[in-house]
């Protein structure tokens, strides 16, 4: 029984000695380790507006890792893609129960490279509209153009009565201004005459009888009484002047005969037809209809032989470029309510002077 009791004793003794040992380090042995940041990382370290960098890191020991500016909580070691718009200082923040360590590395961002330029355009003479690759910049000359995109563009600079000047390969550096300082050359007025034979359309028509077709001569007003009309109508068709050429006046000339008995003062006014007809049909009751407003008036008195001009600027200009459908002009007193006089012209038909048919005068200039 002695034996027994003393075995035991043994034990107990053992068990107290290590109990105490295992105390005694606990109070006094070393605490766990804070996380160690092995590595933090920008590359690159340097981006312009618009590109990114990676952050990379490697961390032990830690609960959770954690990096600012919105990147989050990750992983303990990995990479991420970040985009600042501005020079960013980026803080990792690694934590376990025993405390927290940060690391932190920069991304320096640069503004954009100037991607452009600026065009200074002088002209002599100045006020010359400014085209910029064919679009109208709603300015004129002299003007400093910016904000151009660097490269290669085309300038073009129109004023009237002046030859078109035009590049297509203006270059433009970023950061930097090109020069342009250009002379325009004038345009001089060229004339086109129309001025038809025996194949021109014109007729007179009266009250009293079908027509005066195909008759040396056109009579407007009153003649013994009878009231007279005169049509004409000039084939513009194809248009007959160069490519892109501006019209700058336009007229209508007649040549008035010697009259008998002479004629007393009329007003003769011009208009424009809005109807087709036909030279050798036309008469009084089936005539086209008319403007209801004069292009031009002409008050004519006295017989001597003479030409008369009418200005018909705005119909011409229509009829070549479209706008206006070509059925001719009208000629008839401003008031016919009176026997007040006429006016006798000569024809596309008469036969002993071609150079006085009526003819259509197209001031115009090329640019």
């Amino acid at each position: 029984m002695k034996k027994k009791r003393i075995n035991n004793f043994k034990y107990f003794s053992l068990f107290f000695v290590i109990a105490v040992l295992v105390f005694i380090t606990g109070c006094t042995g070393t605490p766990p380790a804070v996380p160690i940041i092995n590595s933090f990382s920008a590359s690159p370290t340097t981006i312009t507006v618009g590109e990114s960098s990676t952050l990379s890191w490697s961390v032990t020991d830690a609960a959770s890792v954690t990096i600012d500016h919105g990147v989050g909580t990750l992983a303990l070691s990995g990479t991420t893609a970040v985009n600042p718009t501005t020079t960013t200082t980026y803080i990792l923040t690694a934590t376990n129960a025993t405390g927290s360590v940060t690391a932190t590395t920069t991304v320096i961002v640069n503004p954009p490279a100037a991607t452009y330029g600026s065009i200074n355009i002088n002209s002599s003479p100045a006020g010359a509209k400014v085209y910029l690759d064919g679009v109208y910049t709603d300015h004129i000359t002299p003007i400093v153009l910016t904000n151009i995109a660097a490269g290669i563009h085309a300038i073009k600079l129109e004023l009237y009565h002046y030859k078109t000047k035009e590049e297509a390969d203006v270059s433009v550096t970023a950061s930097a201004t090109t020069y342009l300082n250009w002379s325009l050359t004038y345009a001089p007025i060229e004339t086109y005459t129309l001025q038809p034979g025996s194949e021109g359309k014109d007729a007179c028509v009266e009250i009293v009888i079908s027509g005066y077709f195909n008759n040396s001569s056109l009579v407007v007003g009153y003649l013994f009484g009878v009231k007279f009309r005169t049509y004409l109508e000039f084939d513009l068709s194809p248009n007959p002047l160069p490519a892109g050429a501006v019209v700058t006046n336009a007229y209508l000339r007649l040549y008035q005969q010697n009259s008998s008995p002479p004629s007393g003062p009329i007003s003769i006014g011009v208009y424009q037809v809005l109807n087709s007809w036909g030279e050798n049909s036309i008469t009084w009751n089936t005539q086209p209809t008319s403007s209801s407003e004069a292009e031009d008036i002409r008050t004519i008195s006295g017989s001597t032989a003479t030409w008369r001009t009418y200005y018909v600027h705005d119909l011409v200009k229509g009829w070549l470029d479209g706008s206006i459908s070509n059925y001719g002009l009208l000629l008839k007193p401003i008031s016919e309510s009176s026997n007040d006089g006429y006016a006798h012209f000569t024809s596309s038909d008469y036969t002993s002077d071609t150079s006085i048919h009526p003819k259509l005068e197209i001031n115009y200039f090329v640019p």
